[in-house]
This record gives C-alpha cells, structure tokens and sequence, in this order.
C-alpha cells in the first residue's frame, strides 16, 4: 500500500511504539495506518492511562492538508486533538482506520489519550474542546483589556470569591459599586 501521506513510502506491517497495537507504517515518512478493530482489542488489554507528568518534546508532525484514505481513497475526517488545534487524527469511518503522523502516538501517549483515540472523533469531545477554545480565547481578551497585572489580580480575587459564602452578597455588592 502506498503511503498517502507522503506519496513516497510504502506501508509496512509492524507495531506501533515496539509494543503497541499492529499498525501499517511508512517507511519514509514513519506515519502510521491504525485499524480501529486490531486497536480496540489491543485497548482492552491496556491499563488505564494517566497524561505524562514528563515534558513531551513534540517532534510529530501534523499533516495540514486533507488525506485520501490509503485504502480506499476516500478524504479523511480530521478531528483535533486538543483544543489548541497542534495535532489531528484523520479517521476513515468506511474502512475504520485512522492515520497518524510521525510522532503523534507520542503525543497521544503524553496526553494520555493514546487508549482512547475513538473517543476524540466524537461530538462530546469535540463540542468540550471547542467550548475550552472559546473560554481561552475570551481569557486572552481580557488579559488584553486589562493588562497582565490586572488579569492576575482579577484571577486570584476569582480564587478567593469561589470559596466564599457570602459570594452572591459581595457579586450584588460590586455590581452595585459599579452603578453608581
């Protein structure tokens, strides 16, 4: 099978990661086919993962451009990752593979996502990944408003206030001060 990735390799029987679930991977561009049937037994023979505490150097590459589908040439559905959008998985619903680019088995591992890859093409996760994106994206707009300092002020008085039993009292309070 021809690699679709970099349109030079050829995909080769092997494991992913040594000892992970039997996988096609090229062998230019390291990119790897992943059958979802062969990966969902190797899952269940898994312990649960937890995301690495060690830093990951992110050495993978992600494929930006939509990929046609090694086996049956089909475009590939691409879905993020994480909510900063650095990786995606590109899945084949038809054939029920999913395509990784050299280094993101890594990167999943490090997320502690790697046993769970059929989770991220799922709305739930999706929807709670763009729904992040949005909270970090109105985040930063504050920052900007208000400046750094201000922002870290803002933060830890949030902080305080959370804990607080009198927090609908003093929200009423300020938003009174604020009107007058």
């Amino acid at each position: 099978m021809l690699c679709s990735s970099c349109n030079t390799g050829t995909l080769m029987p092997t494991r992913i990661d040594g000892n992970g679930p039997v996988c096609y991977q090229c062998n230019h561009c390291n990119g790897a086919l992943l059958s979802l049937a062969p990966y969902l037994d190797w899952v269940r023979t898994q312990p649960v993962p937890v995301a690495s505490t060690q830093s990951f150097e992110d050495e993978a590459k992600d494929t930006k451009r939509a990929l046609p589908c090694p086996k049956c040439s089909r475009i590939m559905l691409r879905f993020n990752v994480l909510a900063d959008k650095a990786h995606g998985l590109d899945f084949c619903f038809h054939c029920e593979e999913v395509w990784l680019d050299a280094g993101e088995w890594l990167y999943l591992k490090a997320q502690g996502l790697h046993t769970r890859i059929t989770s991220i093409s799922t709305d739930p996760y999706q929807r709670r990944l763009r729904d992040q994106a949005l909270r970090e994206s109105a985040q930063q707009r504050f920052r900007t408003v208000v400046g750094d300092e201000g922002f870290n002020e803002v933060q830890r008085f949030a902080s305080w206030l959370k804990n607080q039993p009198a927090r609908e009292a003093i929200l009423r309070h300020l938003s009174n001060e604020a009107r007058e």
